[in-house]
């Protein structure tokens, strides 16, 4: 295990890094707070979804259950970004410095031939989209390409996958195989490794992936967009920025609190003049 008792890393942790270090540090020590506005913006991601295909309905039993309905939602994604153009809610996987890393990607659409990756975020209509605001989605974007990139040069394969998340044959419990079956699901892609293997080789026939990146604000209310803006995606950039914030996971440094000028920030975490108290007395709107 390493830091934080963690083995596995959200692309989301990485991103929120360069929010604030020690807010995302202290969301798993104290324990982060589900909002009206985190409940908004799922239900809004899950309607975006429904327009592309239905999500597997059946509960999972076990970890290996709910491995295979994600493997099996992803294939249907990958499926639908072949037949439609786009698709909706994907799972990626990778792997850093000895750490599993996965995220969901919000969007995948075909633009001129390629590829693009784009990332959905709520907010308020009347917020100011200023570099400070947007720097960790942009991340975000960034490193979700990175990942596909990786798995479509075959850098990060479906035996990477198998090994680090130790699938088994015959690992799914008989009850959720039960209800595969009443599916019409073919018995060779009832096991969570082959369902893997056939949503990495589906990974590795989609389009080459286009260097644009693109990040849609939508309005948290409404659901209607208010602004997007497009990236040009640079591996160099990314990987320099997750490098510096390897250096918290490795142990290598603490958390780092934001900077003096970004203190209004503090204003508005729940962790403010309690848990964590830089910037208390300096702190104003």
């Amino acid at each position: 295990m390493g830091r934080l008792g963690k083995s596995s890393i959200l692309v989301t942790d990485i991103a929120n890094q360069f929010w604030c270090e020690r807010q995302m540090e202290y969301n798993y020590l104290y324990g982060k707070k589900y909002t009206k506005y985190m409940a908004q913006g799922k239900q809004l991601h899950e309607a975006l979804q429904d327009e592309v295909y239905v999500p597997l309905t059946i509960e999972p039993v076990n970890y290996e259950d709910y491995l295979y309905k994600t493997a099996y939602e992803n294939y249907r994604s990958l499926r639908s970004l072949k037949e439609k153009g786009i698709c909706r809610e994907f799972r990626v996987y990778g792997s850093i410095n000895g750490y599993r890393l996965s995220g969901q990607i919000d969007e995948m659409k075909v633009v001129a031939g390629k590829v693009r990756v784009v990332e959905r975020k709520t907010t308020d209509a009347k917020r100011q989209l200023t570099e400070v605001y947007t720097r960790p989605h942009i991340m975000q974007v960034m490193l979700y390409r990175k990942m596909l990139g990786d798995i479509k040069a075959k850098s990060y394969t479906h035996e990477n996958f198998a090994k680090i998340y130790g699938l088994t044959k015959n690992g799914m419990s008989d009850t959720f195989k039960r209800e595969l079956h009443a599916m019409g699901i073919r018995e060779g892609l009832i096991d969570t490794n082959e369902m893997f293997r056939t949503m990495f080789e589906e990974i590795n026939t989609i389009p080459d992936l286009s260097d644009r990146l693109e990040v849609v604000y939508l309005d948290r209310f409404s659901g209607n967009q208010i602004s997007s803006m497009e990236i040009e995606y640079n591996e160099r950039e990314a990987m320099g920025n997750v490098s510096y914030a390897m250096k918290f996971w490795n142990g290598e440094r603490e958390s780092a609190p934001v900077v003096e000028a970004e203190k209004w920030k503090c204003n508005f975490c729940k962790f403010f003049g309690k848990e964590c108290k830089v910037w208390w007395k300096q702190a104003s709107l």
